[in-house]
């Protein structure tokens, strides 16, 4: 039986792609491990009854100075090389490395296994000072020609690594789509008293919903914000996610019986609001002065248009090239142009809703696409 090693040095209870490649992972039979950090228990459990075995390692905590980020790298690092060693990989086995940041800490095990790196975002080839200071002598474009297998989670950007790392075939284009690993009657009984108060609250109600991580200047909502109160009473903004002092500012300033603030509902139970949606919000704008803050969001690859899409709800964004050919492909979204204002996104909102059964459809077609078990199978072959 092929062995697979999925590694991440953050938490997944953030990260659902990651948490979908292990489910289907131990569903096409390979005996699947983790290695890393799996805060929610229930969801844990319920991959570890799929044949996922978890191994923790040292936690990494984002917000913790210097000296001690640098020494839980290191750590992660030794714990995640002496578990390998130990395991006696086999030329069947494979060691998958998720996200640049762990790629760069473990970067060496790409001559010693059969190794998928898997970065998640577009890669810098120069490092800055910190992983240098990690991984003395690193040299990324080596790494990734030295792969067994790259993974990226969108065409423009697998076109880009395949360029800056000179790589001879353009990398596997897994997108980031769930896979359904929990049922419905699995919802805490907690989480399950707050939605049933929200779609009370909500029942009558056209839902506009954001959900997603909130990031200043990148995630922009004030003109979502302002918006609603250019349409009918019968529309109401909500705003679901992990809580920042974005998070707290939007919602002192806007929050209301029109503009509705939900905290983070661990996934994939926050599904259960998205279900309620009429439209799905998507934000993302470029930060200038880098290239990666600029090629990130124009190509963005969120897991949330597929969580939309899995329930029929068209979609409006800004405009940008990653969800523009999408949108016009499928016919299942609006772009606002620029300048975005109030005012255009209300009238985007308007135009979704005169011919809201055909976008609709275009979104559920778009769901169909995107065959995430055949591509990791293809991965593993």
């Amino acid at each position: 039986m092929k062995r697979i090693y999925v590694v991440l040095k953050e938490d997944i209870v953030h990260f659902p792609p990651v948490q979908s490649i292990l489910a289907v992972l131990a569903s096409l039979g390979s005996k699947v491990f983790h290695l890393g950090t799996f805060s929610d228990l229930q969801n844990r459990k319920v991959l570890s009854d799929m044949g996922v075995t978890f191994v923790n390692m040292p936690s990494y905590d984002g917000k913790a100075n210097i000296i001690n980020k640098y020494l839980s790298q290191q750590k992660f690092r030794s714990k995640v090389e002496s578990f390998l060693d130990n395991e006696n990989l086999s030329d069947n086995d494979m060691v998958w490395l998720v996200q640049i940041e762990t790629i760069m800490l473990l970067y060496k095990l790409v001559n010693k296994y059969k190794t998928v790196l898997h970065p998640l975002e577009y890669t810098d080839p120069n490092i800055g000072w910190k992983y240098k200071l990690i991984s003395p002598g690193i040299n990324l474009s080596e790494v990734f020609n030295r792969a067994t297998k790259v993974v990226c989670c969108e065409y423009n950007r697998a076109h880009i690594t395949k360029g800056v790392f000179n790589l001879p075939l353009l990398p596997f284009i897994l997108p980031n789509k769930p896979y359904d690993f929990v049922g419905n009657n699995d919802v805490p009984s907690d989480i399950k008293k707050m939605i049933d108060e929200f779609r009370q609250k909500t029942s009558s109600k056209k839902i506009i919903l954001y959900q997603g991580i909130f990031l200043d200047k990148e995630r922009r909502l004030e003109e979502f914000c302002e918006a609603i109160s250019l349409l009918p009473k019968e529309y109401v903004l909500v705003a679901m996610g992990a809580g920042s002092e974005m998070y707290d500012n939007l919602k002192n300033k806007y929050q209301g019986d029109r503009i509705i603030f939900i905290p983070f509902i661990k996934p994939p139970f926050h599904l259960e609001i998205t279900r309620t949606a009429h439209i799905g919000v998507l934000s993302y704008f470029p930060r200038p002065y880098n290239i990666g803050s600029v090629i990130n969001p124009i190509y963005c690859a969120p897991n949330k248009i597929y969580e939309y899409a899995k329930y029929g709800k068209p979609m409006l964004s800004n405009d940008i090239p990653g969800l523009h050919y999408i949108f016009t492909q499928y016919h299942c979204g609006e772009c606002v142009n620029y300048p975005m204002t109030p005012h255009s996104i209300a009238k985007a909102i308007e135009r979704i809703d005169l011919d809201y059964e055909s976008y609709s459809n275009g979104v559920s077609e778009f769901y169909k696409s995107g065959d995430i078990v055949n591509i990791i199978k293809k991965i593993l072959e």
